[in-house]
């Protein structure tokens, strides 16, 4: 089972600090992290992991190259920023600026191209991932950077750096990390589906009721303050609702800017037969 190196796994790391798995039945002790979805998307490509949090755009890269999964929870909505290095404190001051972000299909690739249509930026776009592109960032390599949290936060606490536009700014419900599992999985063990599905059911509403404790478990696996956590996760919406139309034209964006070369149905890929106790 694997996870992003970030608090958009969250309900994970609660699941796993506080024993739910178990309770659940699920013998996972242990959870393989990577540095960005699109790293966590190619181990689901070559077969080494069956059941993973990640980030909705890397998910459909894999689901389109093949790979058979389905998503069958959410974890969150948004979680994602343009960040600019100290001294920059307005989007068109990136003009002619040098941008960071993920690969190509990432959620933070899709953040930027929806800031730079709203606000009509031209910007060059260098590949970086998150953990690079932070220290570059706080350092003045770059102008900017479209960056996930934990990363975003960090940019600004311990870098001086300024946030210019959030996922919330250009996408109100831009859909975050998603819950998917490999299709025989699926189809051989519902019941351990079924299991995941209500421990990610379950760990969302700990986040949402003891929000104090949760940054404390994020902050401790994580390695970062609770302060820096807390912070962090009050830009993310956590919820495990799964909304097709909003998958749907997140789909649609992704053709849009070269991300898919073949469109797809969100119904196709995704099953909210177990959402819910369903």
């Amino acid at each position: 089972m694997a996870v992003e190196f970030n608090d958009h796994a969250a309900a994970a790391w609660v699941a796993l600090e506080t024993g739910m798995f178990g309770e659940a039945g699920l013998n996972i002790t242990y959870l393989e992290t990577f540095r960005t979805g699109l790293e966590l998307a190619a181990a689901l490509a070559r077969g080494d992991i069956g059941v993973a949090w990640a980030c909705l755009g890397p998910a459909l890269l894999t689901y389109v190259r093949g790979v058979p999964i389905k998503i069958v929870a959410g974890a969150h909505l948004h979680g994602y920023a343009v960040v600019a290095r100290p001294g920059i404190s307005e989007l068109s001051e990136l003009n002619g600026g040098l941008v960071a972000c993920p690969g190509k299909g990432s959620p933070c690739y899709l953040l930027l191209m929806l800031v730079k249509e709203k606000y009509g930026l031209n910007v060059t776009i260098k590949k970086m991932a998150p953990h690079v592109a932070l220290n570059a960032v706080m350092t003045g390599q770059i102008d900017a950077a479209a960056l996930p949290e934990h990363y975003a936060t960090l940019a600004v606490l311990r870098g001086g750096c300024k946030v210019l536009a959030r996922s919330q700014d250009v996408w109100p419900n831009m859909p975050g990390s998603v819950l998917l599992v490999r299709e025989e999985l699926l189809e051989n063990k519902p019941e351990v589906v079924r299991s995941l599905v209500e421990v990610t059911e379950r760990a969302t509403r700990f986040i949402s009721e003891d929000p104090d404790l949760a940054a404390e478990i994020v902050a401790n696996r994580l390695g970062i303050s609770y302060e820096e956590a807390k912070e962090s996760m009050g830009h993310l919406n956590y919820t495990t609702d799964l909304n097709l139309t909003e998958i749907q034209r997140y789909i649609d964006l992704m053709i849009r800017y070269d991300c898919l070369e073949e469109p797809i149905r969100a119904e196709d890929v995704v099953d909210t037969s177990f959402l819910g106790g369903g």
